[in-house]
Order: C-alpha cells, then structure tokens, then sequence
C-alpha cells in the first residue's frame, strides 16, 4: 500500500506560484541575491505562495542553501562550500548584481525557515555535483540524511517539497521518509520522464516549462502532480497554465501573481 503522502499544494485554490531562488538568479534589474532572505520575503511580497531554493552541506553537516558547490560566483568567499563551517558561512557575504557584498550572509535552511512565514511552501532542490564517482552515492545519502533530519526536526514537512534531477537522490527520500512529498527534475520532459517517476514513486514531476499539453496530462491521469520551472514571460506562464499544470516556478513571481489573479 502506498503510504500517505502530505501534499504542500493540497490547501492552494490554484497553481502555485513558487519564486525560483526567490526572485530569480542574482542579475541587474533585481535588487536581492539569489537564495537571500531577502529575496524569499521579496517574492512573498510579490505573491509568491513559496520559494524554490537550493541546499549543499559544510564541512560540519549544516544545510545551507547555495545553488552552485562553489562559493565565488555568489559571495565574496571562494573555495567550495563544502570547505567552510557553519561559523565560516557568516563571513560569506552574498553579492548584489554589481558584484557588491550586501549584508546577506549564506543563509541555513532553518533560518530560512524561522525567517519566513508558516503558511510559505519551501521547494527544497538537492544535487550532488563535482564528487568522484566512487564518492558521490556516499554524498548523495549525507546530503538527504542531513536535509530531511533538519526539515522532520523543524516539524516543516507539511510545507515542504523535496526535488532533484537526480534519480538516486529523490529515490533516497522515499526510502527514507516514504511520507514526503518529492518530485522529479527534467530538461527533457516526455512520457518517459512519466515512467521513471512512477518507478521512483513521486509524487510529481518538474519538467521545463515547454513540456507538452499531453504530457501534461499524461501525467495528471497517472496519478503526478506537474510543477513547470523557467516560465519567466507571460507568454509562458499562459502557455503552462492552459496546459492544466499544478504549479509554476519562476523568476518573476509577481507577474505570475498577477496572472493567476486575473484567470480566477
């Protein structure tokens, strides 16, 4: 028998609105780095009905919330972050795009949590990038331990959706916590991506946002809940929306909030 599963999206009336790394990747136009919390509040603000982040792990087991496995790109550290501790973090302060520190240092996944509101779904996005083959099924199952010890210790399951474009990873989460919510990744969005969630026992897929209206509905008939990623313009969001989707995300939340108010 198939174990209940507790669905983030059950309580929402309409697709969610989930701001992808808040309000999108750091870049000029957008006041807040990427996966700040000040870009979580902001996408709020904007309508969002959540966020979508990325977490790594310390050298010490903390989970922080970085999308790429380097520091440089994002702070004003370098080096990876799997080099720096859980005090080492606060020194990492996260640019603006000029290149700028701001006073955003590289937040943990609780503090994101404490920081937003209870009712704001949280899309947790894991990968396990740069290891040594023979290292990474090691890493992969530090990684979910750590993430879903910390989610289950915050008791902010309910709220939370687990994702990965790796198999193994959101496989781990259904051997591991069979009753959370977690979803496959995809850039290549067909019927076989459909199979190979059924297999792992998702509860949903994230496809690119140019997934067909079949596959669509493929997907809602098995039984998958179907939140697209990289619809950014209107044109998309409209294209999604029509095509009977569960959930967006984006980096424009507050077009997307506009949107959903004008279809309800």
């Amino acid at each position: 028998m198939k174990p209940m599963v507790a669905n983030p999206l059950s309580e929402l009336a309409r697709p969610a609105n989930l701001g992808h790394r808040g309000t999108g990747p750091t870049r000029a136009g957008h006041p807040y780095p990427e996966n700040s919390i000040a870009a979580f509040r902001a996408a709020l603000a904007d309508g969002a009905d959540g966020v979508e982040l990325d977490v790594g792990l310390s050298n010490d087991g903390e989970v922080l919330v970085m999308h790429d496995d380097t520091l440089d790109r994002t702070t004003d550290c370098s080096g990876p972050l799997s080099a720096i501790s859980r005090g080492g973090r606060r020194a990492c302060r996260l640019l603006d795009a000029d290149g700028q520190p701001t006073d955003e240092c590289v937040p943990t996944l609780a503090e994101v949590y404490g920081a937003l509101p209870e009712q704001a779904l949280i899309n947790v996005e894991m990968k396990v990038v740069g290891a040594a083959p023979a290292a990474r099924a090691k890493e992969a199952e530090l990684l979910v331990e750590a993430v879903l010890g910390e989610v289950m210790r915050l008791r902010e399951q309910s709220r939370t959706l687990f994702s990965s474009f790796d198999e193994g990873l959101v496989r781990l989460v259904k051997r591991m916590q069979p009753g959370l919510y977690s979803a496959l990744v995809s850039k290549a969005p067909d019927r076989a991506l459909i199979d190979r969630a059924l297999t792992l026992h998702q509860d949903a897929i994230h496809p690119i946002h140019s997934v067909s209206a079949e596959t669509v509905r493929a997907a809602l008939d098995a039984g998958l809940q179907v939140t697209v990623w990289d619809a950014n313009t209107a044109e998309q969001m409209h294209a999604a929306l029509d095509k009977g989707v569960t959930g967006i995300i984006t980096d424009e939340p507050a077009l997307l909030a506009e949107l959903l108010d004008g279809v309800r």
